[in-house]
């Protein structure tokens, strides 16, 4: 496998998820990619393996995973500073194109769903068993009677929603309000 630079691979992300936007993720092929970001078909299989994978790769690098979660001492901190720490979709509209795309085609395409779930949905689930352990470990909250499973669909909602709902990205101001509404009484913090 050759090795792509940082630079050269954030080029090749992006091409990928511009064009799943601009199309459909159904609708695009590896040989339209090839051709939108000036590589090879070759040297995207060689890097990836399918378009699934290439894709995923693409939105995890988006969302630009910090290796540390925040930790403030609270519970409310902690979501609250992930939620500013979050990545911002650019101002094209890309974000909202891309999540509406990626909805549909997760139900056509067993690799696509399983990788999302995997490596997106899995990761932040997984973020967020870890600031609401600490928060159990500190004793701020019970163990919650919710899984980590429910809080994090009531988590991602809004950032899922929220476009086609009204029209624009999530503020943070908003984003926060429906924590504090909706997210952190389930986790037993009124």
């Amino acid at each position: 496998m050759s090795r792509l630079t940082a630079a050269r691979r954030a080029e090749l992300h992006r091409g990928a998820l511009a064009l799943v936007a601009e199309l459909g993720y159904d609708r695009v092929t590896m040989d339209q990619i090839a051709e939108r970001t000036h590589s090879s078909k070759a040297t995207l299989y060689r890097q990836w393996g399918s378009k699934a994978s290439l894709v995923v790769e693409a939105i995890a690098a988006m969302a630009g995973k910090d290796d540390e979660l925040p930790d403030t001492g609270t519970l409310p901190g902690d979501l609250h500073e992930m939620i500013r720490r979050r990545p911002r979709p650019d101002e094209t509209g890309i974000a909202a194109d891309l999540i509406a795309s990626l909805l549909q085609a997760v139900k056509t395409d067993p690799d696509l769903a399983d990788a999302v779930r995997s490596d997106i949905t899995g990761g932040v689930l997984r973020d967020l068993a870890l600031v609401v352990g600490r928060a159990v470990d500190r004793g701020e909250i019970p163990q919650p009677a919710a899984s980590i499973e429910q809080i994090g669909t009531a988590l991602m909602a809004p950032f899922v929603l929220h476009h086609t709902l009204c029209g624009a990205e999530p503020e943070d101001a908003e984003l926060i309000a429906y924590l504090d509404a909706v997210v952190l009484p389930a986790l037993g913090i009124s």
